[in-house]
């Protein structure tokens, strides 16, 4: 890899990056490599490992920069959250990893719905069944009417469980960003 293709390869990872700090950031990279010279710039890209590297630590920082102005703002806490992003995607082994994360945590909250709205019509159900039972005998009823009180508190455990579970995963994400 040449200097050139480093430096081409680093501004379209960057190229999200507010203008101000997209030009500062290469600039920096530019005199770095000046300073080198021209002899010693294959080890100057060795030494920077790749733009992939580079880009990432350069958007990681950013973040944390955007995170702290959070607290002044919220759309500099959405800043700071698209550029972490960026930041983790910027490599290129994280790309699969950040989507595989997202499925699951999708295909889990998907589930948990399931679940929940499965335990609110069988809680209907059974309620009902309750109701007609009422006609034949009120033990049953008093049965039915029980489990349907019972099929309705697992659902709203489950939804209250994935509510926190969403919420501590919200606040784990800021807390991460604050540092």
């Amino acid at each position: 890899m040449t200097r050139r293709e480093f430096m081409t390869d680093l501004a379209s990872r960057l190229r999200h990056l507010p203008q101000e700090d997209f030009r500062a950031a290469l600039q920096y990279y530019e005199e770095y490599f000046e300073e080198a010279g021209v002899e010693n710039e294959q080890a100057v890209i060795s030494e920077l490992k790749s733009p992939a590297h580079v880009a990432s630590r350069i958007l990681s920082d950013y973040a944390v920069k955007e995170a702290k102005k959070a607290q002044a703002s919220t759309r500099s806490g959405w800043r700071a959250f698209w550029f972490t992003i960026l930041a983790i995607c910027a490599a290129p082994v994280a790309i699969p990893l950040i989507i595989a994360a997202v499925v699951t945590i999708v295909a889990l909250g998907f589930a948990g719905l399931a679940v929940v709205f499965a335990l609110i019509i069988a809680a209907g159900a059974v309620f009902i069944k309750g109701i007609v039972s009422l006609f034949f005998g009120t033990a049953s009823a008093v049965l039915l009417f029980g489990s349907a009180l019972v099929l309705a508190g697992f659902a709203l455990l489950i939804f209250y469980g994935m509510s926190a579970l969403i919420a501590g995963i919200g606040k784990h994400i800021r807390n991460k960003s604050d540092r």
